[in-house]
């Protein structure tokens, strides 16, 4: 394991590291929302039926009707998927989900948003 240096950052690097995270905001502004979403990174599966698909991806961000997810695959608007989000310490939980949205999200990146419908057991 690294050990953490008390030293100062590299001032080039601290400023990279605040325009990541003022585009990164920038870009949560612009998004249209019904509720409060927290940030949460989690492995997701996402198991598309018709045409049968699977998708691995991870979450951006969550809310209690919905989820952003990141993917190196374009999800159409309307699909329907069984999302598999990961858990740390307990089994992975099943969420029936439809696609909202999905854009580019950079090079071979998209990033889509999915409103929950049910539980899956």
């Amino acid at each position: 394991m690294m050990k953490a240096s008390a030293g100062r950052s590299n001032p080039q690097i601290a400023q990279v590291v605040k325009a990541l995270l003022t585009e990164d905001s920038n870009f949560d502004r612009h998004e249209n929302r019904s509720a409060h979403r927290e940030h949460l990174v989690r492995p997701i599966k996402v198991e598309i039926r018709e045409p049968e698909q699977i998708i691995n991806a991870f979450s951006r961000n969550i809310s209690t009707s919905g989820i952003g997810i990141i993917s190196d695959t374009d999800v159409a608007i309307g699909t329907v998927a069984v999302l598999e989000i990961g858990r740390l310490k307990c089994p992975s939980q099943k969420i029936l989900a439809e696609c909202r949205w999905s854009r580019s999200y950079g090079d071979n990146w998209f990033i889509s948003g999915w409103q929950f419908i049910s539980l899956r057991r």
